[in-house]
C-alpha cells in the first residue's frame, strides 16, 4: 500500500499540568490505577464489568474460546499498535519509514485516524494523559485533549473491523462522559464537547460529536453497579 501522508509539525498548547506516568496494576476487581489520591479502578474496567455481555457469551459458544481468544487478541494488538502510531505523529514524529513495513490494514487505519483527526483538531493539549476523579473514584487514560472545531474537547480514538452505529457505542461516550467530568474536576475546566474518532478497516473512518451532559447520569449508575459488585473499602 502507497503511504500519503505528509508530516504536519503540531504544536502542543501544554496549559495543563497532566499526568503521563502511573503505576497500574490488574487486580481481581479489574485494571486499577493507583492515583496520588488514591487507587482507582478504570473507567473502561468499570464499563466492562456492569455491561450486558451476553451478546459476547454467544459469540464465544460460536467460536469457540480459543478462537474468540485468538480474534480478540489480534484486534486489540492492532488497536493499540493505531494508536501508537497515531500518537507519536501527533508528537512531531516522522512515522513513515515504520509504518509502510506493516500490514496494508494497519496502514489504512492509522492514515485514515490521522487524516480525520487533522479535519477537526485546532490545538492539543496533551495525549494519552491520565486523568482520575477523586469524587467518583475512577481513573483512565485519555487519547487526546484540545480544541476540536473551537470547542475545548476530550477526543478518543478507536478502531473496528465494521462500521460502527450510535446504539452500538453507547460505552463509547459513558467512558468519555468519565474522561470529562475527571479533567474538570481536576482542572477546573467546564469541557463538555465528546469527540469520538472510529478508524474502520477498509471502509470510511467516523466520526462522532456530541455532548457529554446526556451520558452523565448513565455514567453515575455504572459506577454505583460496579462499587456493589467491588466495594471501595
Amino acid at each position: 500500500m502507497t503511504l500519503k501522508m505528509k508530516l504536519k509539525m503540531w504544536k502542543h498548547n501544554k496549559k495543563y499540568n497532566y499526568t503521563f506516568d502511573m503505576k497500574v496494576e490488574t487486580l481481581p476487581e479489574g485494571r486499577t490505577y493507583f492515583t496520588p489520591d488514591g487507587n482507582y479502578p478504570s473507567i473502561t474496567t468499570i464499563l466492562g464489568k456492569t455491561a450486558n455481555q451476553s451478546w459476547l457469551q454467544k459469540w464465544k459458544e460460536k467460536v469457540g474460546e480459543e478462537e474468540a481468544t485468538r480474534i480478540s487478541k489480534k484486534a486489540t494488538d492492532r488497536g493499540t499498535l493505531i494508536h501508537k502510531y497515531a500518537e507519536r505523529y501527533f508528537n512531531g514524529e516522522d512515522i513513515i519509514s515504520d509504518l509502510i513495513k506493516e500490514s496494508s490494514d494497519v496502514i489504512q487505519m492509522t492514515q485514515d485516524l490521522i487524516k480525520i483527526t487533522e479535519s477537526g483538531v485546532d490545538e492539543i493539549w496533551g495525549q494519552e494523559q491520565i486523568l482520575w476523579s477523586k469524587k467518583y473514584w475512577y481513573a483512565g487514560r485519555c487519547d487526546m485533549t484540545g480544541i476540536w472545531k473551537g470547542k475545548p474537547s476530550i477526543i478518543d480514538f478507536k478502531t473496528s473491523k465494521r462500521t460502527k452505529y450510535i446504539k452500538h457505542i453507547k460505552d463509547y461516550f459513558i467512558q468519555c462522559c468519565g474522561y470529562v467530568v475527571a479533567h474538570n474536576e481536576m482542572f477546573g475546566t467546564g469541557i463538555r464537547n465528546i469527540v469520538i474518532l472510529i478508524t474502520v478497516d477498509g471502509k470510511k473512518p467516523q466520526c462522532f460529536e456530541t455532548s457529554a451532559v446526556p451520558f452523565l447520569p448513565e455514567l453515575k449508575l455504572r459506577i454505583n453497579q460496579y462499587d456493589k459488585k467491588f466495594p471501595p473499602f
